[in-house]
């Protein structure tokens, strides 16, 4: 394949994330989008000269389209993915995978019926900072992970909501939307099987019909453990701990003395939701930083040291003391591009792929099953 053709299903919020980076990959061209908005279809074409259909079945079927981007809501994951598989194209679909694990099998039989390939979007694997610890555990050279240790405090919460958005059975609240990322990153820095899970999750915000915090613990097979802490209600952030760097390498200066967001109405409309959001034409330059993403706090424990992200990359502490190892930039999403256009080239499967997301899913369920049923969860 001389080019990868895209097309993006969902032209909202998420979809403003992705589209600045596709023009920054070689080999990648954007062709076209989809969207059952009008509105959204119009401002699409406007600003790239490009068709945009009103359907995901209609872009699938189309010859300008090789992979389709999955940005649509949770819970029609896995229908739009069946329907781009079954239409010969490769999919990128955004975490968490779909809404439950029977549909993460339907879209992975989907995809190897059709000889295509599903790649997990939106993962925090693809960051540099998350792959250089992952490589400095199947190195060996501070022995083995024992210990990983993650904090996650934002204000998911507070952002305006459409009801779908906060509905566990559709795949969506705090727990579902925020816990996939730190579970990626525990299990790539790991790289060994989950065997049991225990957590307790709050819900403390009357305003808001989602679970708000989480405390999660994992233990894997090798015999290491991870701690993770998520906390939503937006009155702290972890930028505060990480040089006030935020998701995307951003800085946020003075946020730890800001007054939290306002609360939103969480009974959206569509039209409430989409009435302020940029336009693709708006949203077309990738944000320019020098420093690495920060998704939360991370501290990776081994045998023989601990490592935790730098502004520029890593810090490793051992018996010699504290080394600085400074990282290549943040891709942003172009990286899920690279990797779906090299895996193609190379004729291999994705990573992250179905099996990943499925586990990934599984994982997220078991925590809120372990939560309501106060008990330890056999993986």
């Amino acid at each position: 394949m001389a080019e990868l053709k895209l097309g993006i299903a969902g032209l909202g919020t998420a979809a403003n994330l992705v589209l600045p980076y596709v023009g920054q990959v070689q080999n990648v061209r954007l062709t076209a989008g989809a969207d059952i908005r009008p509105k959204a279809r119009a401002g699409f074409t406007a600003a790239y000269s490009l068709p945009a259909f009103d359907s995901v079945a209609e872009l699938s079927r189309s010859d300008m389209v090789d992979a389709v981007w999955i940005e649509t809501p949770n819970h029609l994951h896995c229908e739009h993915a069946v329907t781009a598989a079954e239409g010969g194209k490769h999919v990128i679909v955004a975490k968490p995978m779909a809404a439950s694990v029977a549909e993460c099998d339907r879209m992975m039989e989907a995809a190897r019926a059709n000889g295509v390939r599903i790649l997990i979007g939106h993962s925090k694997i693809f960051d540099p900072p998350i792959r250089a610890m992952g490589e400095i555990a199947r190195s060996g050279r501070l022995g083995k992970v024992i210990q990983i240790d993650s904090w996650l405090y934002n204000d998911w919460l507070r952002r305006p909501r459409l009801p779908e958005e906060l509905d566990k059975k559709k795949g969506a609240g705090f727990v579902l939307r925020q816990a996939p990322h730190l579970i990626d990153i525990a299990h790539y820095i790991v790289n060994a099987a989950p065997v049991a899970l225990s957590a307790v999750t709050g819900r403390w915000d009357p305003h808001v019909s989602s679970e708000g915090n989480a405390h999660v613990q994992i233990r894997y097979a090798s015999g290491a453990f991870a701690s993770l802490s998520l906390n939503g209600y937006g009155y702290f952030d972890t930028s505060e701990l990480t040089w006030d760097i935020g998701t995307f390498g951003a800085t946020k200066p003075g946020a730890g003395s800001a007054r939290p967001r306002p609360r939103s109405n969480v009974a959206l409309t569509d039209g409430q939701k989409f009435s302020g959001l940029a336009t693709p034409a708006q949203a077309a330059t990738p944000t320019s930083t020098d420093a690495m993403p920060f998704f939360g706090l991370h501290i990776v424990s081994f045998e023989r040291g601990v490592v935790r992200q730098s502004p520029q990359g890593l810090f490793i502490y051992t018996e010699e003391g504290r080394e600085e190892v400074t990282l290549p930039l943040y891709l942003g999403r172009a990286a899920e591009l690279i990797e779906l256009r090299d895996a193609i080239a190379e004729d291999r499967d994705v990573f992250p792929n179905g099996e990943w997301g499925r586990e990934n899913l599984k994982t997220c369920l078991a925590i809120l099953t372990s939560a309501s049923e106060a008990r330890e969860i056999a993986l």
